[in-house]
């Protein structure tokens, strides 16, 4: 997968107990949260299948070639 990115930023919807937030944050914040958190792939949100933690779903665009583990240097910008 690769992280959805425009001006810099990362669009996420975050886990806030029962409720959930959406937000943008930087693309340096999200691959220190991506390579310290356990990172799966997720249906839950369209257009956010990167999910960390069970807590923050990035933007992402899913990649056909493989499937596994998202590398935090694999960057999508629009």
């Amino acid at each position: 997968m690769k992280l959805t990115v425009k001006d810099g930023k990362v669009g996420f919807i975050m886990r806030a107990g029962k409720d959930f937030s959406r937000n943008e944050m930087r693309v340096n914040a999200a691959n220190a949260i991506i390579e310290k958190g356990e990172v799966t792939e997720s249906t839950l949100f369209k257009d956010y299948p990167l999910c960390v933690d069970d807590k923050y779903f990035f933007a992402a665009s899913v990649s056909s070639k493989k499937k596994g583990k998202a590398a935090s240097s694999e960057v999508q910008n629009d």
